[in-house]
């Protein structure tokens, strides 16, 4: 055997002895995905325990809370890379389409025709960002003090049932510049 190889197989060997396994960067970057969202889902089942479910929006309540409006959050700290507060608008035009206004933010996307929401049942679907290649669907609920809450509504998703987002500041019409 020549040396080249008997050192790659070496390599293997101790690699598997160690309980180790090779990843592909696809596998890796999947894992920690899935790790981040473990951790995001801890932190929302101690925001769910913390506060008071308010009454479940219907189709019809759900669509007459969004139809046309705009829902804002902010927050004081900005997501990793970015700076100062963080503020983001979702508005949910009247013929179905989703606008998302992020602000800071490095890259500013225009609207897409393509991002859509919609009222399935007494959920919230949304096809857009952060993710515009499937639909993620929202169980939603109005406070005692009126805002909207958001509970994920996906049974494969470690954060299922739980809430997600409060948003108390909604205004008519489209997102402010």
């Amino acid at each position: 055997m020549n040396k080249p190889l008997l050192i790659a197989a070496l390599v293997f060997a101790a690699t598997l002895i160690a309980g180790c396994t090779l990843k592909s960067d696809a596998q890796y970057s999947a894992d920690q995905s899935r790790r981040a969202n473990e951790r995001a889902a801890e932190s929302m089942k101690l925001s769910t325990q913390q506060t008071a479910r308010g009454t479940a929006l219907t189709t019809a309540t759900l669509t007459a809370a969004i139809a046309g409006k705009t829902l804002v959050n902010r927050y004081d700290k900005a997501p990793p890379g970015l700076q100062g507060p963080y503020v983001v608008q979702r508005h949910f035009a009247p013929d179905g389409q989703f606008i998302l206004v992020e602000a800071p933010t490095h890259y500013v996307r225009p609207p897409n025709i393509e991002d859509r929401w919609r009222v399935d049942g007494d959920q919230l679907c949304i096809k857009g960002p952060p993710n515009p290649h499937r639909w993620e669907c929202y169980r939603m609920a109005r406070a005692a003090d009126g805002a909207l809450q958001w509970y994920v509504d996906d049974a494969t998703s470690p954060a299922n049932k739980l809430l997600t987002i409060v948003t108390r500041e909604i205004f008519d019409g489209p997102p402010k510049k």
